[in-house]
Parts: structure tokens; C-alpha cells; sequence
């Protein structure tokens, strides 16, 4: 039997998933969050392209609250591979995404309502907390030392002095996935004995400062931050060590917390040890048709006791679950990824009673195999939603997300 919702006929205005909210100085129109997605076609050329504006364009219009853009990495090539580090002053013009200006004005301008924060991380490859060997890794990771440490530091303090002057309404730190910020959360990672590593404090240091440091040049300027809530790692980030993990970083500062997980090592697990099919993103679950399978992240929000905004990612894909977990109270915000690659208009869709509670998006991770593909033929381009533009394409993904960890693991 059809609900209202199918039918197209339930106005959804009085729902706490399209009130106001605030996250430090910033009020939102609505609770649903664009969660930054990947583009490779950013990281490679470092330059805004129009067909990268168009798709943030259509993300404004389609009437979500708040758009993460995909990150970029605040450390220059080659800045960490000298011990004691390059001494000439960084500046944010290294590491500028050209055209971010005309990002930020364009959003502005189509949804006025409509905020948008430039996420920002420290990957640099090769070098990590410590030498902890990766599956994926050709090589050792090459640990930094505290000298280098605070030279991250003081890169991402500029990076987000930057990226206020661009006029973007806040800054989120990525550290989640595997990521240098997320390595030195992470005890399975971060095996130092120094002031960097070891405490669950001493683990969250490099987050303290880099927000302290910020806030010296930035003011109020809304930090926020993705982290793992588990690393699906023995020894890592889980379900019982993250809330006091992430009360040291509620307390660093920040203006909110994005809960995700994973990083790349997980994916040589099983799937019956991992409790869902390992592709290339391990933030990405799969076969997520089932309620149960849905919102994946929110038992490690359950667990919070916080004083700043908590946002769930990760397979939400109904608009009645999504309202029924904002009214719990455990959850302030609502972030997605890949239904807004199908579906940017998503939130005006849901709003008005348009069509089905649900989305399109069926969570088959063919916009991951279009991005990794892209790049391997040196064309990298910003992901698209293969069940509307080729659905024979769709196999052919699928085939090749079976394959990849496989083909991928170093001997």
C-alpha cells in the first residue's frame, strides 16, 4: 500500500529536519547537510571548474541548509620531506583552490539562505604518526617528527585564516578515513610515546592547537570537524573508546562534530568481520534497501553527551527515519553524500512531498568506480550517478568494486 509520502501529498514544513538550527555563529535554513564529497578533478588541477560550480550550483538551489565542499590539503608537495622542515614562511596562496572565491559568491547568490564551509585536511603521502605498515602502502610510513608536527600546525592555522578571507562561512577539518589528522587520532595509528601520541589528550593535541591557533586569527569563525566514530580496526577508534574521544575534541573547541568511520586497512577484513561488503571507501557502505542497514553511524551518536551540534552521515536514506532520529535528540544534523549526486534537489523534493520518503540513490557506489576510473585515465572529473546517465555501467562498476581490494592489497 502507497503512503501519503509516495503519493506526493504530505507538506512536510512542521518537520524538525527542515527547522532552523545553529552551529556557533551560523544559523542553517535546515538540518540537511551536503556532506563533502571527493573530486578528483579539484585535488589534480587545484582549480574550480564550471562543471564543478554547476554541481554546487544545483546543491544551493535544491534547498539544503549547509554544503561541505571536498577537501583539499593545507601542506604543499614536499613541505614534510626535510627533518628539520622547510623554514620559509607557508602562505595559504600555496595550497588555494583557484576559483574559490567564485564558489563561494555563486552559492550565495543562487540560495542566499544556503551556507557553504570548505573542508580542509593534512594529507601528505608517505608520512603519518607512525610506522604503522598498510596494506595499501608500497612503502613505510615515515613518522614525523614534533618539529614537523607543529609545521602542520601552523599550515592548517593559515589554511583557515585563508579560507574566511574567501568568504566561506566556516571550515571543517577532515579527519576521518585514514587521513593524517585521523591517524594521529587513532591509538591504532598513533603509536608515539612523545607529546603527540599515546593519552587520548595527548592523541588530540595536534587538533587543540591547530583550533587554539585559529581562533587567535579567525575569532568565531565556525570550526567544525569530521572523525571516525570507529576505525573498524582492532586497536582502534570504536564504540566504547569514542565518546571520551570525542569529548577532548567538543573541548578543543570546535563548533561541531560529524560522525563517519573507516580507514583503508579495514577493507582487507571480511565482510563478516566488518558487518558490510569492503569497497573502495570504507565510510561507503553498500546494500543499504534495509531500514536496519540505514544511518550506520548512529549508535556511536547515541552514545554522546555533548554541548555542540552532532551530525550523522552515512546511509541516511529516508526522510521519516531521518525525523524520527533528529527527534530522539541524540543527532542535531542530517549529512549526505551520494544522494545528492542523483538528487541535488533532495531537500525542496522532500520538503514538498515529492515522490518517494526515500531516495533515489540505492547506494551502489557506481559514482566511486566512475571517480577512481577518471583518474586512471588521467581525465579526473567530479563523480556522477550512473543509474541516470548508464545503467549498463552500473554492472560493470559493481564487477569492479568486487575486484578492487584484491587487486589493490601489496604483497
Amino acid at each position: 500500500m502507497e503512503t501519503r509520502s509516495q503519493l506526493g501529498t504530505t507538506q512536510r514544513n512542521h518537520y524538525r529536519l527542515f527547522s532552523e538550527g545553529r552551529i556557533g555563529p551560523l544559523t542553517l535554513a535546515n538540518r540537511l547537510i551536503r556532506s563533502a564529497t571527493w573530486d578528483p578533478s579539484i585535488l589534480k588541477a587545484r582549480k574550480m571548474r564550471e562543471e564543478v560550480l554547476e554541481l554546487y550550483r544545483q546543491l544551493a538551489a535544491g534547498g539544503v541548509g549547509l554544503i561541505i565542499t571536498g577537501d583539499f590539503s593545507a601542506i604543499p608537495d614536499g613541505l614534510l620531506d626535510a627533518d628539520p622542515p622547510r623554514q620559509e614562511e607557508f602562505t595559504y596562496q600555496e595550497v588555494r583552490i583557484e576559483g574559490y572565491d567564485r564558489l563561494v559568491d555563486m552559492v550565495h547568490a543562487v540560495a542566499p539562505a544556503c551556507k557553504i564551509v570548505a573542508q580542509v585536511s593534512a594529507d601528505t603521502p608517505g608520512v603519518g604518526p607512525s610506522d604503522v605498515p598498510s596494506p595499501f602502502a608500497g612503502e613505510r610510513t615515515r613518522p614525523l617528527s614534533a618539529e614537523q608536527v607543529r609545521l602542520v600546525v601552523y599550515c592548517l592555522v593559515e589554511c583557515i585564516a585563508g579560507i574566511q578571507q574567501e568568504g566561506f562561512d566556516g571550515v571543517q577539518l577532515h579527519a576521518a578515513h585514514g587521513g593524517l589528522l585521523s591517524r594521529f587520532l587513532s591509538p591504532y595509528s598513533n603509536r608515539r610515546q612523545d607529546e603527540y601520541g599515546g593519552s587520548v589528550a595527548n592523541r588530540a593535541r595536534l587538533i587543540r592547537e591547530v583550533v587554539s591557533g585559529a581562533r587567535k586569527k579567525v575569532g568565531d569563525f565556525p570550526i567544525l570537524i569530521k572523525m571516525n566514530g570507529t576505525d573498524y580496526l582492532p586497536g582502534g577508534i570504536n564504540l566504547d573508546a569514542f565518546p571520551e574521544l570525542a569529548r577532548e575534541i567538543a573541548e578543543a573547541g570546535v563548533d561541531a562534530i560529524e560522525i563517519s568511520g573507516g580507514m583503508w586497512e579495514c577493507l582487507v577484513r571480511t565482510e563478516a568481520e566488518l558487518g558490510f561488503r569492503p569497497v573502495p571507501s570504507p565510510e561507503s557502505h553498500t546494500r543499504l534497501k534495509n531500514p536496519d542497514t540505514q544511518s550506520y553511524f548512529l549508535d556511536y551518536a547515541e552514545r554522546l553527551d555533548l554541548d555542540i551540534p552532532v551530525i550523522l552521515v552515512g546511509g541516511n536514506r529516508d526522510v521519516e527515519r531521518l525525523e524520527s532520529i533528529l527527534r530522539q535528540g541524540a543527532v542535531d544534523y542530517i549529512a549526505m553524500c551520494r544522494p545528492f549526486l542523483s538528487e541535488p534537489d533532495l531537500p525542496r523534493r522532500w520538503l514538498e512531498g515529492r515522490g518517494s520518503s526515500g531516495t533515489e540513490c540505492i547506494s551502489c557506489n557506481s559514482c566511486l568506480y566512475d571517480m577512481y576510473t577518471s583518474l586512471e585515465r588521467g581525465e579526473p572529473r567530479v563523480a556522477t550517478c550512473w543509474l541516470k546517465k548508464d545503467r549498463l555501467r552500473v554492472g560493470e562498476a559493481q564487477r569492479w568494486l568486487a575486484s578492487w581490494v584484491g587487486q589493490n592489497v601489496s604483497s
